[in-house]
């Protein structure tokens, strides 16, 4: 894939615990995951890769112990590790009682490294994470706020579902089937136009939910069937 055009590899791991792993994904695959991750690693010290990011999604009594030990595996990786804060969708068994901030996350990291602090210049205008690091250190770790700061103001991000309809907020139920479209016989201009429709139609912020609980109480569709 590599050699294909691949620069940028993204993995999502929310233990480095093996038995956890299987109780988080109901499955076997954690040393698959490693090995693909230490490969990534490789490649990316070679520089055949731009980026490597492991995405966690943060989980009070599931996984919150391992805040440390994911900063200390992006330091000894050197990769970028994000911390997601936990999103209410269809089938997650969202609770505000396993929610973890970006704040609670901060104040467990920096007691433990006093040097880690923000690096805002690598910020980009769209990016979905807030960039930290320790001094000194050549792995990152970043915080995708989601529920806590949301960025909804500067996301830029379109989805398209496996069956083909496009999603312009991860938080919103509303969708326009383009597959619909383009077996009707739309052509690009009049697709372009449906997109263009969806967007100007994009609720400020969370789909127009509101708040984390308002998001909960609401239909979507699993992420899993979402994507990305």
């Amino acid at each position: 894939m590599v050699k294909g055009g691949l620069d940028a590899v993204n993995i999502s791991l929310d233990t480095l615990i093996e038995p956890k792993f299987e109780l988080i994904t109901r499955r076997r695959g954690f040393s698959r995951v490693m090995d693909c991750i230490e490969q990534a690693a490789e490649l990316q010290a070679q520089g055949k890769l731009r980026s490597v990011k492991v995405n966690c999604v943060m989980m009070r009594g599931v996984n919150d112990d391992e805040i440390i030990p994911f900063v200390e595996f992006a330091m000894k990786k050197k990769l970028n590790v994000r911390f997601i804060e936990y999103m209410p969708f269809d089938g997650n068994r969202w609770s505000d009682n396993k929610f973890v901030s970006y704040m609670e996350m901060l104040d467990v990291i920096k007691k433990q490294f006093p040097s880690f602090h923000r690096r805002r210049e690598e910020d980009k205008p769209n990016d979905t994470s807030k960039a930290w690091k320790i001094e000194g250190e050549e792995g990152s770790v970043g915080f995708i706020t989601s529920m806590s700061q949301h960025f909804c103001g500067s996301c830029n991000r379109l989805r398209i579902t496996a069956d083909g309809s496009i999603k312009v907020c991860l938080f919103g139920n509303e969708e326009v089937s383009l597959r619909d479209r383009m077996r009707s016989g739309d052509d690009d201009e009049e697709l372009l136009d449906v997109v263009h429709a969806a967007v100007w139609r994009k609720a400020a912020k969370h789909g127009g939910k509101g708040d984390m609980h308002a998001l909960a109480s609401s239909k979507n569709r699993p992420m899993i069937k979402i994507g990305g």
